[in-house]
């Protein structure tokens, strides 16, 4: 017996929580929203001005308004082999007799570690929750707006598709890669925006990881004084072998040096992890 689940994954930004909307207004199916848990999203800055933990907005926004449409909403964290739910990302950013570092840190030598946070945190979580409910087949839209269409990326298994609705367009058995949704146009973030602000739904400002080293500066400054404090003592901890930007030098500091960046015109920092599955 086989079962297809459509789902959409849902970072708690304006353009995955819109998709909620669409799917609500039958544009696209949706059996289920799932919002992955990093257990590193404790300092979250909402549309309104208030900031809360990921959770606290999933159980505040997302799921009523998942709800409201008739729609299951879960906030999942990944397992591992044994079925044990994973601990928060920073638990595992360590260095001893076994390394188990997973996000993108910037090498003292100049280097810059591979990432997996994404694929063991995001990604499994979402497809370790369809298989639990029995999903042989499924289609996981992600919140992907106009300006973002460079970050579109096949998936790596065959029984999981990837749609983006936000731009009318999804992967397609024709062999052409992509199909015509009949939505009729691609939206944009401001469009985006625009509709939850006229819907009177607040969305997340940030919805990244608090220590993602892809933040840019416009990222970092919406950044609590308590958790970059936080991410300091978590920084020194490498004792000056890994940081979390680019400069490679004291949090703080970088922060500075974006800031002088930032007036100076001379281009932002931001390196976007091109999975699709962050900062939506």
């Amino acid at each position: 017996m086989s079962t297809h689940i459509n789902s959409i994954s849902c970072g708690q930004g304006a353009p995955s929580l819109y998709l909620i909307v669409m799917a609500g207004e039958k544009l696209f199916p949706c059996d289920l929203v799932v919002v992955a848990d990093t257990g590193w999203e404790t300092d979250c800055l909402w549309s309104t001005g208030q900031r809360t933990t990921a959770k606290d907005f999933f159980e505040c926004v997302t799921k009523p308004l998942a709800n409201s449409y008739g729609i299951d909403a879960v906030m999942v964290r990944a397992q591992d082999r044994f079925g044990n739910k994973l601990q928060s990302i920073p638990f595992y950013q360590k260095l001893g007799d076994k390394v188990e570092i997973d996000i993108p840190l910037h090498g003292s030598r100049g280097g810059k570690l591979k990432q997996s946070c994404t694929s063991k945190w995001k990604i499994a979580a979402i497809r370790q929750e369809l298989r639990r409910r029995g999903a042989t087949t499924a289609t996981t839209a992600l919140g992907i707006h106009s300006g973002e269409s460079h970050r579109l990326k096949d998936n790596d298994v065959q029984w999981q598709r990837r749609s983006w609705p936000l731009l009318d367009v999804m992967d397609s058995d024709s062999g052409d890669g992509l199909k015509d949704m009949g939505i009729g146009k691609r939206l944009s973030r401001e469009m985006v925006v625009n509709e939850m602000i006229a819907r009177g739904i607040p969305y997340l400002i940030t919805t990244e990881c608090d220590g993602c080293p892809h933040k840019d500066f416009s990222r970092w400054d919406r950044t609590s004084s308590d958790t970059i404090n936080e991410l300091e003592s978590f920084e020194a901890s490498f004792a000056g072998e890994f940081f979390l930007t680019k400069h490679r030098v004291p949090l703080r500091q970088a922060i500075l040096l974006m800031e002088e960046e930032e007036r100076g015109k001379r281009g932002g920092l931001f390196d976007i992890c091109d999975e699709g599955y962050c900062f939506v």
